[in-house]
């Protein structure tokens, strides 16, 4: 059997383990909703989390791949669910003219914008981003006859595919859960091409990479467009899914919180970010049911996992699952 195609130091063993274990959570995933015909609510929980795994995975594009670091990211979330509302409510309820436009608008806009910020590093460039979200958060309010103001963007039809309205909290978990894996193993892919091998190296080293004579602002602009058209499907989802949007997916808040999921993920890891997402998301509900002062104890939580487990969620979970491959391995061996 041939192997040579497979990353140096990674037996077939080990990628033919991961890629089944990934299958078979993916698969469970997707039969969840047939266990739990009792439990809507639970179904809509993990729809709103999927969303927000996409959010997650959209910025570690960014900043795991370039070690650029933004505190705006809802800029594009809310301009892509604003764009598609809109769409959807005067122009089409196809669901993937919807999504394409919103990437559309997305790539124009961060085109234009990426230009300019990213010219700055550090944090220069994380002040910026904050304010861009700032920004289209008080046009909102600004154009309050086009997107509704204060009380946000109301009555966004249903969308359809391929002729055939999607309606259902089933259907629409696994239309959401489809786009999720779809957007990881994307990410995951564009991270073993060259050109995301040339991202890690600029994290890695950016003084060596322009010493090579990588195009290093290409680079972090090529990332930059695509964590914002990630951002912004996941936006135009979003709207879809729940009928409305409100300016406060443009705010600096929900920037936090998406740069929360990553963290308590795990930066670079693709897959982590996610699992911080949905962990991020049903803890919120859980500890907010409880009590008025979520933030405080959420917070703190927050900060003892981060001091635990400084890799986050899949730096947990990773050292478990070389051991039991490690295990695997040797029972195979003997």
């Amino acid at each position: 059997m041939r192997t040579s195609s497979l990353p140096v130091g990674l037996p077939p063993r080990r990628i033919n383990l991961v890629s089944v274990a990934a299958v078979l959570v993916v698969i469970a995933a997707a039969l969840l909703p047939l266990w739990l015909t009792e439990q809507p609510f639970v179904i809509v929980l993990f729809s709103h989390a999927f969303i927000a795994a996409m959010l997650a995975v959209s910025l570690d594009m960014l900043t795991g791949n370039t070690g650029l670091l933004s505190f705006g990211h809802a800029a594009w979330f809310g301009l892509g669910a604003y764009a598609a509302g809109l769409l959807a409510r005067g122009v089409t309820a196809d669901l993937l003219l919807l999504l394409l436009m919103a990437a559309l608008v997305a790539l124009l806009f961060a085109t234009g914008v990426g230009l300019i910020f990213l010219r700055q590093v550090g944090k220069a460039f994380a002040i910026l981003t904050l304010a861009l979200c700032q920004v289209l958060y008080s046009l909102v309010f600004v154009a309050a006859g086009i997107t509704g103001g204060e009380d946000g963007l109301q009555g966004v039809p249903s969308p359809t595919l391929f002729g055939l309205k999607i309606v259902g909290q089933n259907t629409w978990y696994w239309l959401l859960l489809a786009v999720l894996v779809a957007m990881v193993a994307g990410v995951i892919y564009l991270r073993a091409t060259p050109l995301g091998k040339a991202w890690l190296g600029l994290r890695d080293n950016p003084e060596r990479a322009r010493f090579i004579g990588i195009d290093v602002f290409r680079l972090k602009l090529t990332a930059y467009v695509i964590s914002a058209i990630l951002a912004s499907i996941a936006g135009a989802l979003f709207v879809l899914f729940n009928g409305a949007v409100t300016p406060e997916s443009l705010h600096w808040f929900q920037s936090g919180k998406i740069l929360m999921y990553v963290v308590l993920g795990g930066v670079g890891s693709v897959v982590g970010p996610a699992l911080g997402a949905v962990a991020f998301t049903f803890a919120e509900h859980a500890i907010s049911s409880i009590t008025d002062a979520w933030l405080v104890y959420f917070g703190a939580l927050f900060v003892v996992i981060v001091l635990v487990a400084p890799g986050g969620l899949y730096g947990l979970l990773r050292p478990l699952w070389a051991t039991r491959v490690g295990r695997a391995d040797k029972g195979a061996g003997r």
